[in-house]
């Protein structure tokens, strides 16, 4: 009997892993500092601006940082799904539906002005246009980097167009509606915040349960924001069902602005500004625009709505949706009808820009000869 041979011992593998956990280690150990640091000194946009600052200044001063893994960027999402939908009523739903013709508007002006701007952009730079598309899409970040990706695109190009273009809108965005919409600062005892009226600790432990296995589903069934609607929709019902809480636990937020905050301060590295370097000034000007744009937007959908104007700027803005989302949350806004304008536009550019790049490439292509 032939004897089994022993799996060979590669150590360098085992110290890849652990350096790597220990780079996600101090990476979240300075998004929690930064947390608390904006948390003491009430930083507009609260506690995700702390955490991003403090890790994005320590990834640009080249300490060893890496992003949080997947499956917990995923379950901070899902958490931030569960913690919206937990707040969901008939009058939130009343709201959206009364102010659904121009949150539509709103919607689809941003995401063309997506579009018109990556036009403009190929004309004048050159840039390939599956990189404009992809780098002037507002919001969906790791979606339109993998898009770029798959249409041929510059991914790193992409990524850095998106990255100054989001921490550009989560430092402007807060001081702005903090500077015009100043609101009474409240202090959350995160303590008495863990106890929530109406659910006890193995009913919140189960619906946090539930909405993992439902969030992690969606993800692998790779539906298009997936982890949070589907979470947003299951958290709705079930609480009106079953648990009647007022709110989530403030500490599902706390961890969300955590995980959130930690991924995008450690994507900024020195090589991001040496790739966006050669597009610098275009860069600057696409985010300008979309910076005025959303001001403009947020301006004219405040004016036909009933809706409070932190909700319509924030909504209004070009970041990701689980950013704004938090940044609505921590401002005051309506996060529901916040998420529900972001997750819009995501989903219309990401069926848009794979026909329009498809589409120009077809168009370009040479017609078949008819001596062939």
């Amino acid at each position: 009997m032939a004897e089994l041979t022993p799996a060979p011992y590669r150590p360098w593998r085992t110290r890849g892993k652990l350096r790597r956990a220990g780079q996600i280690g101090l990476t979240l150990l300075l998004a929690a500092v930064g947390l608390v640091l904006a948390r003491q000194l009430r930083l507009p946009g609260g506690m995700i601006i702390g955490a991003m600052a403090l890790t994005a200044v320590a990834s640009l001063l080249n300490a060893p940082l890496a992003p949080p893994p997947l499956w917990l960027r995923q379950a901070a999402r899902i958490v931030l799904g569960l913690a919206i939908g937990a707040t969901v009523t008939l009058d939130t739903l009343r709201t959206v539906a009364g102010a659904l013709l121009p949150v539509t508007f709103i919607v689809l002006a941003m995401a063309l002005a997506g579009l018109a701007v990556a036009r403009v952009i190929h004309r004048v730079t050159g840039l390939p246009l599956p990189t404009a598309l992809c780098g002037s899409a507002p919001g969906v970040l790791a979606a339109m980097v993998t898009l770029a990706e798959d249409l041929g695109g510059d991914a790193p190009l992409v990524a850095s167009l998106h990255l100054v273009r989001l921490i550009s809108v989560m430092l402007f965005v807060p001081a702005l509606a903090r500077a015009l919409f100043p609101a009474p600062v409240t202090t959350v005892d995160v303590a008495a915040a863990a106890e929530v009226t109406g659910a006890t600790l193995p009913q919140l432990a189960l619906f946090l349960a539930i909405g993992l296995v439902v969030g992690f589903l969606a993800a692998r069934l790779r539906v298009p924001s997936g982890d949070l609607l589907a979470t947003m929709a299951v958290a709705a019902v079930l609480n009106a069902a079953w648990l009647h809480m007022a709110e989530a636990p403030e500490s599902w937020r706390i961890f969300a602005q955590w995980i959130v905050g930690a991924g995008l301060g450690a994507s900024v590295t020195r090589q991001t500004a040496r790739t966006f370097r050669p597009f610098a000034l275009a860069g600057a000007l696409m985010t300008a625009f979309f910076l005025v744009m959303g001001v403009v937007l947020g301006w004219a959908l405040w004016r036909m709505t009933s809706l409070d104007p932190v909700t319509c700027l924030v909504a209004s803005a070009a970041g990701g949706a689980d950013q704004m989302i938090l940044l609505a949350g921590e401002l005051g806004g309506n996060a529901q009808l916040v998420a529900a304008v972001h997750v819009a536009r995501q989903i219309i550019l990401l069926v848009a820009v794979p026909f329009l790049v498809r589409g120009a490439a077809g168009h370009r292509a040479p017609a078949p000869s008819c001596d062939a």
